[in-house]
């Protein structure tokens, strides 16, 4: 659907060329994660390994990829508590920028993947992904 037809319907316009490519469905023990992405970005560029978030108020958000920091013998650094410390694989130069990409994967999110039938259509808190959904 084209932005001017959207927005006459009240629909927000059609992200502009982000694409979800595969969900994989994840929960942590926290409960903090509920899945794998890989998304397709108006530059063509695939990123896969971001991570569907929920937050304290059942929220999502989506997390770019990181990994374990490791030193020059490829041992894991641990901060002064004992714990990996993670770096970032992907940054953003500001918060305006991060929530734009938030903003525009969780759109692609809701429009790509189907729900399930304990899902209601606009309620990202209610309701699961299809597990495994892949698209061509």
């Amino acid at each position: 659907m084209s932005a001017p037809r959207a927005a006459g319907f009240g629909l927000k316009p059609p992200p502009r060329g982000a694409k979800i490519l595969r969900l994989t469905p994840y929960r942590n023990a926290a409960g903090t994660m509920a899945g794998f992405i890989s998304a397709g970005l108006p530059s063509g560029m695939v990123v896969h390994g971001l991570k569907l978030m929920v937050g304290p108020q059942g929220k999502f958000w989506i997390a770019t990829p990181d990994q374990k920091r490791r030193d020059q013998d490829d041992q894991v650094v641990l901060d002064a508590r004992g714990k990996a410390i993670w770096d970032a694989v992907i940054e953003f130069r500001d918060r305006n920028s991060r929530d734009k990409f938030n903003e525009t994967d969780l759109e692609a999110l809701r429009r790509d993947i189907p729900r399930s039938s304990t899902g209601r259509p606009g309620d990202e808190r209610a309701g699961a992904w299809v597990p495994g959904h892949v698209l061509r």
